[in-house]
């Protein structure tokens, strides 16, 4: 079927030219792959779908190591060898000499994404572009984190880098699109205050954007000054409005990220942009307590000049009111029951949400920096730095150990959203793809993997509960 051009990547007769001379080494690198029958059947899958052969199968005759990792991702991480059906050419940036040295570097990608958004000659085709750059770099970053070129560390703050910078550029094309209608409010600051993953700079290929925006008003403004202009609090509305279609809204160059919203005050029924006075006085007043935990490691991600310094020092004033150690404990422990209750664990490998996973991590880590958080004096950092912290000052002695399985959670997650479109059915937990996970956490084989895992939740465990209950004498 393949020589006689039955799919569309090998109707043309340049194709299949390269493919002859490509079918010897391609069969010998399947042969290896370690599950060599469905690998063939995957490539097979692959090929039926890809729209042009001739460019792939030219890069594939030359670049033995391209092939071997193509094939490897067809053994192991479907979502990869999907992403190559409707974009061939991500491959060019896997041959690029330099792509081991720079993949995991943040000024070389910021450059790329400014680069090619720079190009773009309106506002629709910065969104489109947008899209084309944010998929290609996703897919780089996820090749370099599962071919073990970068840590999982590395990779999230990569992904994480992406996110920033095209959610900065779109942020900028969205306000010049918005203020010729609009205007601007005279004497105003803007400022995107990130919680969760892109906070922490832990992203995965599959995080959303977690934000909010937050405003201040110098002057007394209470209108913009545009043709049609707005009240203020609707003009910073209908902005945010702006900026999540311009990040979420689906093109034809697909969704670039889904953005979550629900951190901003009074949740989903609250305004979509709020006040610095307003988000200052809701999280001293009204706040609950997983509220302020997510504000522990909450970071301003863009901001007007000035303006990420009096967020940040609102955010420190928040978090320096001194908590009952009691009652935030008693939260803390309450909520987590609940969570298990509610959103019990959807595969033995969610390390997320399975007991002694990183939400018990994370709560350990956010609770410290609520009871703790001069003694610790790493405000906002991330859950790894504040557990190793933790252990340096003896509030959690396990810390330490804590943050080296927080390392390892995290690698299988990061590899687990990289390679499977959807992580949780077991259609795509291959033997290639559990002895991938191997691989990538330094194990003998993926069943010491599982038996590992299980013991380390029991440790996150019994270190949790001791925190907690030394925590209430605090």
């Amino acid at each position: 079927k393949w020589h006689y051009g039955g799919y569309a990547a090998t109707r043309a007769a340049a194709a299949r030219a390269h493919l002859t001379e490509l079918l010897p080494a391609l069969l010998l690198t399947i042969a290896k792959a370690g599950n060599a029958d469905l690998s063939f059947s995957r490539f097979d899958n692959f090929l039926s779908r890809l729209p042009s052969g001739v460019q792939l199968f030219a890069l594939l005759r030359t670049h033995d190591d391209l092939r071997e990792l193509l094939v490897q991702l067809m053994a192991s991480a479907p979502r990869m060898a999907e992403a190559v059906i409707h974009r061939a050419h991500v491959m060019d940036g896997l041959i690029d000499p330099a792509f081991a040295d720079e993949v995991s570097r943040r000024t070389v990608l910021v450059g790329k994404v400014d680069a090619f958004l720079a190009d773009a000659r309106d506002y629709q085709e910065g969104i489109d572009r947008a899209r084309i750059i944010g998929q290609e770099q996703q897919f780089l970053i996820a090749a370099g984190l599962l071919s073990g070129t970068m840590s999982a560390r590395q990779a999230g703050e990569q992904f994480t880098a992406l996110a920033e910078t095209l959610l900065h550029r779109l942020f900028i094309a969205v306000r010049v699109e918005f203020e010729k209608r609009h205007g601007v409010v005279p004497g105003a600051s803007v400022g995107l205050l990130g919680f969760g993953k892109m906070a922490s700079r832990e992203m995965t290929v599959a995080s959303d954007l977690d934000f909010i925006l937050i405003y201040e008003v110098e002057g007394g403004a209470e209108d913009s000054n545009g043709e049609k202009p707005l009240a203020t609090s609707q003009y910073f509305a209908r902005l945010t409005q702006r900026l999540v279609a311009a990040v979420t809204a689906p093109t034809s160059e697909g969704v670039l990220y889904q953005a979550d919203m629900r951190l901003r005050p009074s949740g989903n029924a609250g305004p979509l942009a709020t006040s610095l006075s307003a988000f200052q006085r809701y999280q001293e007043e009204s706040a609950w307590t997983w509220e302020h935990l997510a504000l522990t490691r909450a970071r301003v991600v863009d901001a007007d000049e000035g303006f990420a310094a009096k967020i940040e020092g609102t955010v420190a004033a928040i978090l320096s009111r001194p908590s009952a150690a009691g009652k935030t404990i008693d939260d803390v422990v309450s909520m987590r029951a609940l969570m298990a209750k509610e959103r019990p664990p959807r595969h033995p490998f969610d390390l997320k949400l399975v007991p002694g996973g990183l939400i018990d991590l994370e709560f350990v880590a956010q609770s410290a920096q609520l009871l703790a958080r001069e003694q610790i004096g790493r405000p906002q950092a991330p859950t790894a730095i504040v557990l190793a912290r933790l252990g340096e000052i003896g509030l959690v002695p396990e810390g330490a150990r804590l943050a080296e399985i927080h390392g390892v959670f995290s690698t299988v997650l990061q590899a687990m959203s990289a390679a499977l479109a959807d992580p949780f059915k077991d259609e795509g937990w291959t033997d290639a793809f559990r002895d991938l996970l191997a691989q990538l956490t330094n194990e003998p084989s993926f069943t010491r993997l599982a038996e590992d895992l299980k013991e380390m939740q029991g440790e996150v465990q019994s270190a949790a509960e001791r925190w907690y209950a030394r925590a209430q004498e605090l």
